[in-house]
Order: C-alpha cells, then structure tokens, then sequence
C-alpha cells in the first residue's frame, strides 16, 4: 500500500460501515412510509365502511318513503285520467268532478334522506368510495332526487297558484260540497284538470325511475358494505 510524505498508509475509510448505515436509513425511512401509508389507508377504510352503512340506511328510508307515495300518486294520477278521458266523451258526472277536486287539491313533499352523501361530496371524501360505478349510481341517483324536487315544485306551485284559487269560488272545504252553480263543462275547470293530470303524471314517472335507481343503489351499497 502507499504511503504518505510522513511515511505512514492512509486511514482505511469505512465506505461498507456507511452503506450499511444508509442501508438502514433507507429501511427506516421507507418502513415508517409503509406503516403511515397502511395506517391511512384502514382509517380510509374505516370511513368508507362508515359512510356506506350510513348511506344504506337513508336509502332504506327513502325506499319506503317512495313506496308509499307512488301508491297515492298513482291513484291520483288514475282519478284524473279518467276525468280527463269522461271530459274528452262530454260526460263527467258531478261526482267524478268532486272527486278529482279532492285528489287535485293535495300536496306531495317526499321526505328523502340525502345527509349522508351531501356529507361526503362537502368533505371532499367521495373519492374514498374504490367502487367506481357505486360512485357513478350515488352521482345518478342524488341528481334524480334533485331532478324530483324540483318537478316535486312545480307540482306543488300549479296547486297553490292555479287548482286552489279556482276551488276556492265554488267549493266549501268544511262540508266538502260544491256550489249548486258548479258547471263541471266550465273552460277553466276542464282546463286547469287536464293541466293537473300532465304533472301528476309527469311526478308519478319520475318517482317511478327514482325508486329504481334507489332499489339498484341499496343493493350495491348493502353489497359493499357486506364485502368490507
């Protein structure tokens, strides 16, 4: 070996002892990385499997809010389409008139749950749902219900502004008898019905597909959840 002016070998450096001390770092640094990585991810996990139950539960909610207004509106919407069809024939009968009177002047609110996933999208937390497509059917279906209220109303608007101001000049709520005077041929009557049958229609359809969408969207949610 070498030597130096002195006479004497130079130091041996320990290039194998600082390896192995980056060796280390290296394994130490990439192992906390790997544990704060695994430990977000259960809590990430954690959190899905919360939001999923939650959401499961207000579809479950929605499910039988939407089942018992498709059966009222459906009635409604069959009263006033046979009213419309005995207008169109020139024979509707005072009773029948009564009778989509009563049904023309009641008001829907569904009662849907949208709280767990408005918590979701305002935490900026749906892209801890893996499921793409569960995510597209929660997109789909919370946009429906929007799609509902707003048809939801218009419904409740044309009855307030239209079908109860006219009701109002012929009709006693107390005994829930017309006025003699009552022409069941009136323009604005046959009118203002006809109009009301085309959105009680309209809101029975959209109520129909937005209870699909809700069957489909539970199974998926109660799927997922049973898979976490």
């Amino acid at each position: 070996m070498a030597k130096n002016k002195n006479g004497k070998k130079p130091a041996h450096f320990g290039w194998l002892k600082l390896a192995l001390e980056l060796i280390v770092v290296f394994v130490g640094v990439t192992a906390g990385f790997l544990f704060d990585s695994f430990r977000e991810d259960r809590s990430d996990r954690r959190l899905e499997q919360k939001y999923l139950e939650s959401l499961h539960q207000n579809l479950l909610s929605d499910s039988t809010e939407l089942n018992t207004y498709l059966a009222n509106n459906r009635n409604n919407v069959d009263i006033s389409e046979v009213v419309v069809a005995a207008m169109q024939r020139g024979n509707l009968s005072s009773d029948s008139a009564l009778m989509v009177i009563q049904v023309m002047a009641s008001y829907y609110n569904l009662n849907l749950n949208d709280a767990t996933y408005q918590s979701i999208v305002s935490s900026g937390n749906l892209g801890l749902i893996r499921d793409f497509e569960l995510k597209e059917q929660m997109v789909n279906y919370y946009q429906a219900q929007e799609d509902m209220r707003y048809v939801e109303g218009v419904y409740n608007d044309y009855v307030s502004n239209y079908v109860i101001p006219h009701v109002f000049n012929f009709m006693d709520f107390v005994t829930g008898e017309a006025d003699s005077e009552f022409d069941v041929n009136d323009r604005e009557f046959r009118n203002i019905t006809s109009g009301y049958y085309v959105l009680a229609r309209q809101q029975y359809e959209l109520m129909e597909s937005l209870d699909s969408l809700c069957l489909e969207l539970e199974k998926e949610v109660s799927a997922s959840v049973e898979g976490l």
